[in-house]
Formats: C-alpha cells, sequence, structure tokens
C-alpha cells in the first residue's frame, strides 16, 4: 500500500481515484481528503464521502481534513449534501473534528461563506451542533494542534 510521508507521520493512501487522494494515520486518527482536481463532480463527491463513512466502520477517524485547494469551481449542491446529510452521519458516529484548507481564492471563500448561509437558512443553524469546523493553511497545523491537545489531556 502506498505511503504519503507527513512529518513526521506516514499516511497510507487509502482510496484515490482522479479527483481525490484519501490518506489515512492510525495513529493520529487522522483522515485527510485531497481535491487533486479543480472540480469534482457530485456523484464522484458523494462516492468518496461515502467511502469514508463505510472506512470510519472499521477505522477510528477523529480528525478529518478536507484540502480543497487544488479547487477551481465551487458547487453549492455538493456543499448542501455534505454539510446537511454527510457530515451529521458522521457525527453520529463520533467524527465531529473537521479541517479545511480552501483555494487561495478570495472569491472562493466568500461562495463557501454563501453557501453556508443559504444551508443554514434552509436547515437551521443547528445542523451543525457538535461538529467543530477549522479552517486552516496546512496538514501540518492539524497535526501540530492534534500533538498539543494530546499532550493536554496526558
Amino acid at each position: 500500500m502506498k505511503t504519503i510521508p507527513q512529518n513526521p507521520f506516514e499516511f497510507k493512501v487509502i482510496y484515490n481515484d482522479s479527483y481525490v487522494t484519501l490518506n489515512y494515520n492510525e495513529d493520529l486518527a487522522m483522515a485527510i481528503c485531497k481535491a487533486d482536481s479543480e472540480y469534482i463532480p457530485i456523484d464522484e463527491f458523494k462516492k468518496i464521502f461515502l467511502f469514508v463513512s463505510e472506512f470510519i466502520e472499521t477505522s477510528k477517524i477523529c480528525y478529518f481534513v478536507f484540502d480543497k485547494s487544488n479547487l477551481r469551481t465551487f458547487h453549492q449542491p455538493s456543499m448542501e449534501w455534505y454539510f446537511a446529510i454527510w457530515k451529521p452521519s458522521l457525527k453520529a458516529k463520533g467524527l465531529v473534528n473537521h479541517y479545511k484548507i480552501l483555494p487561495k481564492l478570495e472569491w472562493f471563500a466568500k461562495a463557501v461563506e454563501a453557501g453556508k448561509h443559504e444551508i443554514f437558512q434552509k436547515y437551521g443553524k443547528d445542523i451543525l451542533n457538535g461538529i467543530y469546523i477549522t479552517y486552516i493553511s496546512s496538514i501540518e497545523e492539524v497535526i501540530e494542534q492534534i500533538q498539543r491537545d494530546k499532550k493536554s489531556n496526558l
């Protein structure tokens, strides 16, 4: 199985297609979904996240990173499914810590905010209660935060 170094940890590639790569590190209980293309069709988008839903049944995931830095297209129906259907279903399985890396495009961040506003209007703000979403700039930032959290819990 292919591994990806992410200092100082190795991540196993557990899923890969032309749109995304999904990596996992058991010691960190962390999965990273990295968009490898500028656009992910909704059927493919759902396919990868449903794979995560199945994977969490046999492997512990406490931290999930969605690296969207390669995306150049914002797709509201995908975001709505992701926020309103997928995240609450994963919360029920214990995954509540979500991290996002957005593209370095100002308009993309604004589209995300507008999209969240639309979702909250449709489903209510309570849809994400108990789900923690943090916007970050790198995978290393998440790993450092996880390690700090683990040390403070000792």
